[in-house]
This record gives structure tokens, sequence and C-alpha cells, in this order.
């Protein structure tokens, strides 16, 4: 069993556990191989209120020789990967491109996710909260919100970064997150995504922390998803986006059959 996405106390929305101690609950629960995926630096201005989106730049060498440390100090025990998880910023590729050229031994444990879309010139952050989305899709109309998240998705799908691009898709439908809160249709073409996914050689991230948010209540993708990527031999694998030690491997007996 493998848990490949979890955060660290370098995350500024995280607990402050040290990354030691997911490492520690991993072999607790026999997870044989792990890869943090830290919130790579925004290239641009983050947009939500408390600016806590992500890593800072001046973190980013000591999260990653923390990581190396403890690769070696438990390289008898677990595996343990160093990655990011990367935001797809449309009209910052470049900007990414050059991170990633600098770290490109994280690039295969690295996820590529979408949390911003570009509307009206400005980023919205699609998961900070429940009132936030409903203002916004007041705002522009929901569909027009849904459909901003799916262009997005699809350009994030796209090889955005060349060969520097992490192929691994995060949350492929993170729009859903509210969605009992405002009870609206979330629907997406989950056909021409999937079919992009295999065509340009990604795999799915299948994000269980899905199953506790209070709005949510199922895994990032929903299992109807997540068996039509599995039949179109779309490779998957799960990670529990976990924020606390805690939260290491949550709910993966619920997709226990999808588990890599």
């Amino acid at each position: 069993m493998k848990d490949m996405h979890m955060h660290t106390d370098y995350c500024p929305h995280a607990s402050r556990d040290k990354a030691e101690d997911y490492i520690l609950k991993s072999i607790e629960k026999n997870i044989v191989e792990i890869a943090f995926t830290e919130h790579a630096p925004l290239p641009m201005d983050d947009t939500v209120p408390a600016r806590d989106s992500a890593m800072i730049n001046s973190d980013v060498d000591a999260y990653l020789h923390e990581i190396a440390l403890l690769k070696e100090k438990y390289k008898d025990r677990i595996t343990v990967n160093a990655g990011f998880e990367i935001d797809y910023i449309e009209g910052r590729e470049n900007e990414t491109t050059e991170f990633l050229k600098i770290h490109p031994e994280t690039i295969p444990y690295s996820i590529l996710s979408v949390h911003f879309v570009l509307i009206d010139g400005k980023y919205f952050c699609i998961d900070y909260s429940p009132g936030s989305f409903r203002e916004k899709a007041d705002e522009i109309g929901y569909e027009v919100l849904v459909k901003a998240y799916e262009n997005t998705l699809m350009k994030a799908l796209s090889n955005p970064y060349g060969s520097l691009t992490p192929k691994r898709i995060g949350h492929l439908d993170l729009i859903k997150k509210f969605k009992g809160f405002h009870g609206r249709s979330h629907e997406m073409d989950m056909d021409k995504i999937l079919e992009t996914v295999k065509k340009n050689g990604y795999s799915l991230d299948i994000n269980t922390s899905g199953y506790d948010k209070e709005y949510c209540r199922e895994p990032y993708p929903s299992i109807d998803i997540i068996r039509k990527a599995v039949s179109l031999g779309i490779p998957v694998l799960t990670g529990s986006d976990a924020h606390s030690a805690n939260e290491v491997g949550r709910h993966f007996e619920q997709v226990y059959e999808y588990l890599d």
C-alpha cells in the first residue's frame, strides 16, 4: 500500500506535525511507500484571504533537504520520496517551468493540480470556502465557473511544461468540493477529460481527503470516474492528501480495490 500525496509543516495551512511524524504513522499503518508533495510556491500572488495556499520560496531547499535526510534514515523501513504539488496557473507557465528546471528530480513524485482559475484577468481559488465559491458562482454564473475549471483542467492536461510536466493529475473533479452546500450539478465532459488523460500519458491521483469534507463525502475523483479510468487503462495512485500525521492513509479501505 502506498500514500503518494501528503504534506508537511512547510505548508502554511497544514498542522505543525513534522515530516517524520508522517513517516512513523505510515510505517505503523504498513504503508510501504510515500511521497511528500508539498505545495510549491505559487508563480503569482496568492489570492485567498489567508494567503496560505503554498509554501514560501525560502523554504524549498530546507524542505527537500529534510526529506532527503529522512529518506536515508528510514530507507530500511519505508520508501520516502520528495515531490511537490504544482498548481497549474494559466498564463504563468514559464515561471513554473523555470521552477521545475531547478528541481527535475522531484517531477516523478509530483502532482499537477488545479485550484485557481483565471476569470476576467483575476485568479480565483475554487476550493477556498463554500461561501466564496457561491459568491463567485452567483456573480458570473454557476455553469460559467464550472466551465472555467474544466477549461483550466484541460490546459493542465496538455503537457504545459513540456517534458518537465508532472504526469499525475490531482483531484480531477475538485469543482465538486462544495456540492452539498450549493446543491448544483458539477458535470463536466468527463469522457473528453479521461481521453486526454490517457492520450497524454497522465495518471490519476485518488485523493481520499474528500471523504472528510463536509459538503463532498466522496473521493476525488468519484468512484465512477475511477472505475472508468481503470477500464481505460489509466494508472491510478492513492493519496490521502494528509495535512496532519493522523490523516495518513485515511479512508484507503474505501478505495481498496484500486490501491497500488
